[in-house]
């Protein structure tokens, strides 16, 4: 496949100002702090009203892809809006619309890098399918699978699906990963897997969830999750992340974890990178690449 290349969709953007950068990390480290004065644990209950019941919920409702020329305008629509955002490893003031075009390309070139010889990919977590519509407009002639607990962010990817004509390319169904016995867990075994921001919903499950995954036998994982693990707290930006991702509850051990289970002897760890995209300028993911031996 042809890629277009960051610089053909972005066009030539200078890198936000010291300035700039100043005032907003000022901005969102003080919104972190209220969010820490109020903090509510990220159980089950919280991430299940936050996404199946009012951002999936909002989404299957309103149907925007029926209003989209295209699969790639459906990914990436008009989106004045513009804010700092991660770049090629670069902090830029773009638009939603520029960033997300980019994103489409970057994400896919990252998680084939990664997934070796392989006409098949899986995602858990997958919402209503983001990152497998990404994927498909790399490599249409892939079949992706995706699986995720919220039944609207399932139905939602569905009939995208159905109205794009690719329900027999892509797929979506539900899962659990924090239940042993939960049937599909059987379906990852021998694939590709990854998982996108999704063991971030999770942070008193992370261990149930990789000896869940371990035991469903998959050939290899790409974790892209953000942490505070791994974070270089000597940079401002990395500083604003670790506020927020406290100020969230979001995940802090997984990356640890996977250390601890290479050393044991139970996976190989393939790659470990940061990754050189994001759509804030907070929560920063990495990316773990391994298999279980």
């Amino acid at each position: 496949m042809k890629t277009t290349g960051a610089n053909d969709i972005l066009g030539t953007i200078s890198p936000a100002s010291l300035t700039d950068r100043a005032i907003t990390y000022a901005i969102d480290i003080a919104k972190s702090i209220y969010r820490l004065t109020r903090r509510v644990q990220r159980t089950a209950d919280v991430v299940n009203s936050e996404y199946n019941r009012q951002h999936w919920q909002k989404m299957l409702a309103s149907k925007a892809w029926l209003g989209a020329a295209s699969l790639a305008d459906f990914l990436a629509p008009p989106d004045p809006t513009e804010r700092l955002r991660k770049v090629d490893g670069r902090i830029l003031r773009i638009d939603g619309q520029r960033y997300y075009r980019y994103r489409i390309e970057a994400l896919s070139e990252l998680l084939l890098r990664h997934a070796g010889n392989t006409q098949q990919i899986v995602e858990l977590g997958c919402g209503s399918g983001h990152n497998l519509f990404s994927l498909h407009l790399a490599r249409p002639e892939m079949v992706l699978k995706g699986f995720d607990i919220a039944p609207n962010g399932i139905a939602a990817g569905r009939e995208i699906a159905g109205h794009f004509g690719l329900s027999d390319k892509i797929s979506l169904d539900r899962i659990d990963l924090t239940d042993v016995g939960d049937p599909n867990l059987s379906a990852i075994a021998g694939e590709v897997v990854f998982t996108y921001f999704c063991i971030e919903q999770i942070p008193y499950d992370v261990r149930k969830v990789v000896e869940n995954i371990i035991a469903a036998k998959p050939k290899r994982v790409i974790n892209i999750e953000p942490t505070t693990e791994l974070l270089d707290l000597t940079h401002p930006r990395d500083l604003v992340s670790l506020v927020y991702i406290r100020s969230v509850d979001y995940q802090t051990q997984l990356f640890s974890l996977l250390d601890r289970l290479e050393r044991e002897g139970r996976i190989r760890i393939l790659a470990r990178e940061r990754m050189p995209f994001a759509p804030s300028i907070n929560n920063d993911g990495f990316l773990y690449c391994w298999e279980p031996t």
